[in-house]
């Protein structure tokens, strides 16, 4: 076959797999949402294709089969054609040459708007890659404030790349599988998308530990035949018991759970698959709230409640607007059953949560429904005020990551009034959810009519009291254990302002005695304007940030007075000239002999400057880095993830980034912390130790203990050439069968190793 006759043969091939997956979509429209407008999704995959028509994924299929699947799961949740038609867009203006211009021109603004949500920050260049998922996601907030679908399509677009992660490399694979199971799947769950969350989270643990989910997955299967055969059971029990007192047109539903929620609880409770008896969960579907209650008694009078295992999620909805019965109830035989009771309207908005109550007609306007559904969630709302109020990208993902997790409790006030909080929330925190003074003013709580420190974990049903005094502060003790990012992100600003009060005074005082060297005083600037020459000098936008400046040490007010005010004779004192020196060689403006040269990291593009890692965290090369001038330390470098760094003084922040020599060294080594947990089997340390020899990881500590639990745990203190390195030695040990879990830990958090043993 000639050149020509191969394109020919692959053009046809590739407009089959095209064509083949769009009638799958059109097929899933007729079934999920007949009466969608057909001409516009025509038109839209027509325009895809030809904007798409020479790429290709990773697996080789032509890309438009991935918008094209994106947008049939997006039918699956019965979204208007809008929907679909930017699910089909979604990519072309991040992708191709088309413009959100062309889009409108072509779809409407509707979609265009839409589409324009979706569309990644690709034409900006970030420093870090926590950085530009930070502000990927923050885009994505800003466009759901509008319009919800933006987030919806997005989930059936990360569901689609989880399902075809497999042509990708196994690093690759692993971070994007993280960042999926820490943002998308919690996301997905606190819209109430059940079916997409269980998804994507086995989907998840599918690619982070391969071995466990084999594991899981076999073992279920051997137990296939008992496993139906128990459903089939239990469920005739359940319609037979309902329907002798009187409940007609119910259904009842048996499942099994699902991987990753087996896993967790095999995590969480420290158990072997085998010690797990739950593995199913039953549902029954009544017409009414009145039926969820009586229908629970019947349950209960069958078969015996376990104690804690009831939650009222009707009388108190989740705030996804989850509203169901679950009790977990002892059959005669001693196998636990989880039974979840809900009407036909709950059940929906079970399956598809927001999009449930999703109704889009053509003469709405645009964000009504958006605006109405908006209402409904006040976690969104919270997440909006963070994205305008957190410019750091860390600090907004931390805080996205820790409010957007499932556990919840619910607390009360003495009058009532119920607030919902992530599971191990403090009194604090009740504090801060209330209102930000009474967190800021709190001295301390009654829980349940009697006395308690601020830092008591509170548990659902908890009434509390909080009391309060105008004359608290909030102290910085108080970032150790609160959880909400609400209470985190109001305790640092109140931190950060009295710092900085603190430094404009101090900084006050120093100008005042430099002053005096010129015959200067403050007030004599002032009077005469004259401050804007120290202004301009600094360059700082205003006299408050230059005392601020000064009082941090980040300027020199003595260097700052001599080139605004030159004496006659521009003789310097040897004090002052060693003073300027050390703050020109800080700042990066001078380039001192003296100071260590061609340092591994560059401080505003300058290799000769002194610079000392930060013990806490030891950052490597190759990962985010972020630095702080400090007095007598030159400057402090951390990782841009380390706590110690998210609650220092941001205004003695510094660009700092690692020299290209020092990313692609392959001879000194630097050092990081990790920590295994393990099960305990012989041999253990032997392997662990085998292979971090085959990845030339050097171990100079190593601490080695085993808990009452049968756990073992192993630290080490190694040395590795980069980050690079680091992931490969962890992926090797996470590899290790009897390895449970590996992370890496920074100093701060641990105590220090002593010399281990390896025997």
């Amino acid at each position: 076959m000639t050149l020509d006759g191969e394109l020919n043969s692959n053009t046809e091939l590739n407009l089959a797999t095209a064509e083949s997956e769009f009638q799958l979509l059109l097929e899933s429209l007729e079934t999920c949402q007949p009466g969608q407008n057909q001409d516009l999704i025509h038109r839209a995959y027509k325009y895809a294709s030809e904007c798409h028509v020479d790429q290709k994924r990773r697996s080789g299929e032509p890309y438009i089969t991935h918008p094209l699947a994106v947008a049939t799961i997006v039918t699956s949740l019965k979204l208007d054609t809008a929907s679909v038609v930017a699910a089909i867009l979604h990519d072309t203006v991040e992708d191709t040459d088309a413009t959100i211009e062309d889009i409108e021109e072509q779809f409407g603004a509707e979609v265009s708007h839409l589409v324009d949500g979706l569309t990644k920050i690709s034409k900006i260049k970030f420093r870090s890659k926590q950085e530009k998922l930070a502000e990927n996601f923050r885009k994505m907030i800003l466009a759901m404030a509008k319009d919800l679908r933006v987030i919806l399509i997005k989930l059936c677009d990360r569901l689609h790349n989880m399902r075809t992660i497999g042509s990708l490399d196994e690093m690759k694979k692993k971070r994007i599988a993280q960042e999926t199971l820490d943002i998308y799947a919690p996301l997905a769950n606190r819209l109430g998308i059940y079916g997409v969350k269980s998804e994507l989270e086995d989907l998840c643990l599918r690619h982070l530990k391969p071995e466990t989910y084999q594991e899981i997955r076999k073992k279920i299967a051997a137990k296939k035949s008992v496993r139906q055969k128990h459903i089939t059971e239990v469920k005739e029990i359940l319609e037979t018991e309902l329907r002798k007192y009187g409940f007609k047109d119910i259904q009842v539903y048996g499942r099994p759970k699902h991987f990753f929620s087996i896993y967790k609880k095999m995590i969480d409770r420290r158990l072997k698959f085998e010690d797990i008896h739950d593995l199913f969960a039953f549902r029954i579907i009544v017409n009414s709230i009145k039926d969820c209650y009586e229908a629970l008694g019947v349950v209960h009078a069958m078969w015996k409640p376990m104690p804690g295992r009831f939650k009222d999620y009707i009388a108190m909805p989740k705030a996804n607007m989850y509203q169901s019965l679950h009790t977990t109830v002892v059959r005669p035989n001693g196998e636990p059953a989880e039974i979840q009771i809900r009407t036909k309207e709950m059940h929906e908005t079970c399956e598809f949560g927001v999009a449930a109550h999703w109704s889009y007609k053509e003469n709405d306007k645009q964000g009504q429904g958006a605006a109405t559904d908006m209402e409904k969630f006040s976690w969104l709302r919270q997440i909006l005020q963070w994205q305008s109020e957190l410019k750091d990208p860390d600090e907004f993902l931390e805080a996205v990551k820790v409010d957007l997790f499932d556990e919840e409790i619910f607390v009360f006030t003495p009058k009532g009034d119920v607030f919902s909080l992530p599971k191990n929330a403090t009194a604090l925190d009740f504090a801060f959810s209330v209102h930000t003074d009474v967190g800021v003013k709190c001295i301390g709580v009654k829980v349940n009519g009697r006395m308690a420190p601020i830092k008591r974990r509170l548990n659902s049903g908890d009434i509390v009291e909080v009391l309060t005094s105008p004359h608290q502060k909030p102290s910085k003790d108080w970032l150790n254990f609160i959880v909400t990012s609400k209470a985190r992100n109001k305790i640092r600003s109140h931190l950060r302002s009295e710092q900085r009060e603190r430094s404009r005074k101090i900084g006050r005082d120093l100008l005042s005695q430099h002053l005096e060297s010129v015959h200067l005083t403050i007030e004599d600037l002032e009077k005469s304007g004259d401050t804007t020459k120290l202004v301009k000098a600094a360059r700082e936008s205003n006299f408050d940030d230059v005392l601020i400046g000064i009082g941090y040490g980040r300027i020199n007010s003595l260097d700052l007075i001599n080139k605004t005010f030159p004496k006659p004779e521009p003789k310097e004192s040897i004090e002052e000239q060693v003073s300027k020196t050390e703050f020109d060689g800080l700042t990066g403006r001078g380039r001192s002999e003296n100071k260590q040269s061609k340092s591994p990291i560059l401080v505003s593009g300058f290799d000769d400057v002194l610079v000392t890692i930060a013990r806490c965290c030891q950052p490597l090369p190759g990962e985010p880095i972020i630095g702080f001038i400090t007095r007598g330390r030159g400057v402090t470098v951390h990782r841009s993830a380390c706590p110690r760094a998210l609650d220092m003084d941001p205004d003695r922040k510094i660009q700092v980034e690692w020299a290209e020599k020092s990313e692609k060294s392959s001879t000194s080594y630097h050092k990081c912390y990790i920590s295994l947990r393990t099960q305990d089997k012989p041999g253990v340390l032997a392997e662990v130790t085998s292979i971090l020899s085959s990845c030339q990881a050097n171990v100079h500590k190593a601490e080695a203990k085993v808990a009452a639990d049968l756990t073992g745990t192993l630290d080490f203190e190694l040395g590795v050439k980069n980050l690079s390195h680091l992931d490969l030695v962890i992926s090797k040990l996470e590899s290790i069968p009897a390895v449970v879990s590996v992370r890496r830990k920074n100093i701060v958090k641990q105590r220090r190793l002593r010399r281990g043993r390896l025997t």
